[in-house]
């Protein structure tokens, strides 16, 4: 009974960490993509469980593994969708979600087959796979299809994507600038945008150890050894400081608050208003505030006075190189003396311009306004504008003509 405990630990770590992420009062667009994350996770583990029982039910097993393997090849388009969040601060676009395409395709195709076969049959093939007494010569078109699908394509997907994966977190910790000498500083709350690294660090080792899970899958999944039992301890700690990293204790800019890792569940009951206002109060961190402030007159001079905001290609990342620092500093700046993250604040200085623009020359078109405002192209300028004001920035110019 302990073993079976133990086991579902990974599945329980990662459906609470979902329900208390979704129950967050201050929720980000970050915090909904690691509920997404952890529901699928805490799916692909329950199902994974499933083949730890001695005595399998193999037709409930053709459905099991049909949902494990959608959820478990979706969870690296989550991972990327998630840390890029982080580091970025801003939503993904429409195309980076063709990344579900693998497993959604994959997926599809083995439904079909199953299918074609029935759940009986397919029981019978799935009971030969997992005995380790199948072999291709001796199968018809079908049911090659459906060992293809269900078990070497499947495998063959999960480890490229989990390999793709490992370099992409691993390249975002360089960008980062990870140091393990920054570990003391953070587990303090002194050191700045070090959430992000320290989540990528997290996920790096949680999928090399699911990858040596999915290789010697016979001793850690197919019996209740103590192997199995210690995986899963090591997979749980892992997925519980991912959750309690990244949803519990960051403010924007990565600062890490002392207050809200001694008490997680009174941080996440925090409402968005109350959230803001501790931005707002000050540097979360324990830096000196000159150093902010001799930073926040160069950030001043070049995004105010010699109007870099107009400029398209200007981003966090540019604007830090300008001023000879970091990411991180440049958005814990914008956090505390603006109350908002540093692409709403660019975008902010740009609506700001662009209306100035069309009161002084309304007959302008707008590609016009959306090209001199700094927007990359009127379909961006639009889409801001009516998120911001609640209309086109058409109908603005004529509600300012009738005033």
């Amino acid at each position: 009974m302990l073993s079976i405990f133990i086991v579902q630990l990974p599945f329980s770590v990662c459906a609470v960490w979902c329900l208390f992420t979704l129950l967050k009062g201050n929720k980000t667009y970050s915090d909904r993509l690691l509920a997404v994350l952890m529901a699928l996770l805490a799916i692909g583990f329950l199902c994974g469980s499933n083949h730890m029982s001695p005595y399998p039910n193999y037709k409930r097993l053709v459905i099991i593994d049909i949902i494990m393997q959608f959820t478990t090849i979706s969870v690296f388009p989550f991972i990327y969708y998630y840390i890029r969040s982080l580091f970025d601060e801003e939503k993904i676009g429409f195309t980076a979600y063709l990344l579900l395409l693998p497993s959604i395709l994959l997926t599809t195709a083995a439904v079909v087959v199953t299918v074609l076969l029935g759940i009986d049959h397919s029981s019978k093939l799935i009971q030969l796979i997992y005995g380790g007494a199948i072999s291709l010569n001796l199968l018809d078109v079908t049911e090659r299809a459906y060992v293809i699908l269900t078990y070497k394509g499947y495998h063959f997907v999960f480890f490229v994507s989990l390999v793709i994966s490992i370099v992409y977190v691993f390249s975002r910790l360089f960008v980062g600038r990870f140091k393990f000498a920054h570990i003391p500083a953070f587990l303090r709350g002194q050191k700045t945008s070090f959430v992000a690294n320290v989540v990528c660090l997290f996920f790096i080792i949680f999928m090399v150890l699911w990858g040596i899970c999915i290789i010697f899958n016979t001793v850690f999944m197919n019996s209740l050894s103590i192997w199995s039992s210690i995986w899963a301890v090591f997979t749980s700690l892992l997925l519980f400081l991912i959750g309690y990293v990244g949803a519990v204790p960051s403010l924007p800019g990565g600062y890490i608050d002392i207050d809200r890792l001694r008490h997680p569940f009174n941080a996440m009951r925090q409402s968005r208003q109350e959230y803001l206002q501790g931005i707002n109060s000050g540097p979360v961190a324990d830096v000196p505030l000159s150093g902010y402030d001799k930073i926040m007159d160069s950030f001043k001079k070049v995004m105010v006075t010699d109007q870099g905001f107009l400029e398209p290609n200007m981003s966090i990342d540019e604007i830090s190189q300008r001023l000879n620092t970091n990411r991180t500093y440049v958005s814990k700046l914008v956090n505390i003396y603006y109350g908002m993250p540093f692409r709403d604040y660019l975008n902010k200085l740009r609506l700001d311009y662009s209306k100035e623009l069309m009161a002084a020359e309304p007959d302008a078109v707008i590609d016009y306004i959306a090209a001199k405002s700094g927007f990359q192209s009127s379909t961006q300028f639009i889409r801001k504008f009516r998120e911001t004001e609640g209309i086109t920035p058409t109908a603005w110019k004529t509600l300012q003509r009738h005033k």
